[in-house]
């Protein structure tokens, strides 16, 4: 499949290093609350992080993308990380490559201005259930364009 998608995760996750890195290796994994949200993205050719707004005692999120990147191949033997994120809600992990990522806590990532012009919706929702928004490969190109401006 050709299918692009940003990922939303929640705020400020990503400013505390999510995803994390798998042990001592370029890749790292994203975790989903269904199997089917793991399946779709696991088909994907490449994906955008976008950090929600939300808000926790230890801050707020950037509204931003913050990363993109493509999913390794191998997805063998991911279940001894099921439980590094709450296993109950978050049980299907997927290995994936950063191939650019910014601190999104510098805010200098793909504002949600910039990605509603480009999605030609000015009323985007970033969140949805799953928290993955398909997009076309122009979409996709034109957001990486974005975010390596940030770096």
């Amino acid at each position: 499949m050709n299918n692009y998608y940003i990922k939303d995760i929640w705020g400020p996750g990503a400013q505390e290093g999510y995803p994390y890195k798998e042990n001592n290796s370029d890749n790292c994994l994203i975790y989903f609350s269904s199997k089917k949200g793991q399946e779709c993205f696991r088909k994907c050719k490449g994906f955008l992080i976008y950090e929600t707004g939300h808000k926790t005692k230890n801050g707020m999120g950037s509204k931003t993308i913050y990363a993109y990147g493509v999913i390794v191949s191998d997805q063998s033997d991911l279940s001894e990380y099921w439980s590094d994120i709450d296993e109950k809600k978050f049980p299907f992990p997927v290995r994936i490559r950063l191939q650019k990522r910014i601190n999104p806590e510098d805010k200098s990532g793909v504002s949600l201005d910039i990605i509603r012009a480009i999605l030609k919706s000015p009323k985007e929702k970033m969140q949805r259930p799953g928290g993955l928004i398909k997009i076309t490969k122009e979409q996709f190109d034109q957001l990486s364009i974005e975010l390596n401006k940030s770096l």
